[in-house]
């Protein structure tokens, strides 16, 4: 009798085997390309930490240079990194300073640098209205009837009288108007900036109607008005907002939260921050009333540059 073979055993044995290693060969190559992938997007993300935190961090040292320059260096906590901010170096002469923020994030570290050097304040404007000098107003002298806008200096008094009870606290030159006709206004040269830093605008201003009751010095109405513009853009307006009069003169366009009261009192306006850089400043004032005892009153002016900083260089390192 002839005997067979039987090898099918064998053959699904070594088959089973071989697919075996190639299964194990095959999530052996994903489970490294796996691990390489979440490495790469660990050490990315980690990366893109670091680089925001140092931005944040510079952010924070270009506020602190806008509002002033105490508390800059630090240590600080970022989301689940760290910043540090560096005080490096101060330039003596020039008065340069330079400043690091360094974001850290796991093992990445990013470095943003930069040298700002300060601008030098300067003064446009000191106006106390001891000459006509520098500025127009129109119209000039007794308008049509008893209207008056001018200076009550020089000799110069409107309907001969001053006002006895309201705009108290003026020197003895001031800029004010009685009965304002439409359009009086008072016009200054344009003034040139350097374009950087800041401008701040300083006015002294007052308005009263001249009775002896305190309550009734503030009795404006529709109509009246005082404003100012720069470069010919309202700033602010004041403006009484009752018909039948009985109200002071409040601010209407929101750069200002005063009213204007029968005493002097400074409004100050930071004009860089209103109307963006400016190369050059024209300042209009204007005022209206319906009456001659309401007067309008502008003690004195002036214009600043507060300064500020130049950002001259600055540099980036990935560590």
């Amino acid at each position: 009798m002839k005997k067979l073979k039987n090898d099918k055993g064998f053959i699904v044995s070594v088959t089973a085997i071989i697919t075996a290693v190639i299964l194990g060969i095959m999530a052996l190559f994903f489970s490294k390309s796996i691990a390489l992938n979440v490495t790469s997007s660990a050490n990315n993300y980690s990366s893109s930490q670091a680089r925001w935190s140092a931005i944040s961090g510079m952010e924070h040292t270009i506020y602190k240079l806008v509002v002033g320059l105490d508390d800059i260096a630090g240590f600080y906590p970022f989301y689940n990194g760290n910043i540090t901010v560096d005080t490096l170096t101060i330039n003596p002469v020039s008065g340069a300073i330079r400043f690091m923020s360094k974001g850290m994030h796991s093992s990445s570290k990013r470095i943003f640098a930069l040298t700002a050097l300060p601008l030098d304040a300067d003064s446009l404007l000191e106006e106390g209205f001891e000459d006509d000098e520098g500025f127009l107003y129109d119209p000039g002298g007794v308008g049509p009837g008893p209207r008056y806008w001018g200076l009550s200096c020089a000799g110069e008094i409107p309907n001969g009288i001053l006002p006895q009870y309201v705009l108290t606290g003026a020197d003895s030159c001031f800029f004010f108007g009685t009965k304002v006709q439409n359009n009086s206004n008072l016009v200054f040269e344009p003034m040139g900036t350097n374009g950087e830093g800041d401008y701040e605008l300083k006015l002294s201003l007052a308005a009263g109607v001249d009775k002896p009751i305190p309550v009734a010095q503030s009795d404006f109405q529709t109509g009246d008005f005082l404003e100012f513009t720069i470069n010919g853009i309202l700033v602010e307006r004041w403006e009484g907002i009752s018909a039948g009069g009985g109200q002071p003169m409040y601010p209407t366009v929101g750069n200002a939260t005063q009213i204007l009261t029968p005493e002097f009192q400074d409004f100050t306006f930071n004009l860089t921050d209103i109307l963006g850089e400016l190369d050059t400043i024209q300042l209009n004032i204007e005022g209206k009333t319906n009456r001659s005892n309401k007067y309008l009153g502008i003690e004195g002016i002036s214009l600043i540059g507060l300064g500020g900083w130049e950002i001259v260089s600055g540099s980036y390192i990935e560590i």
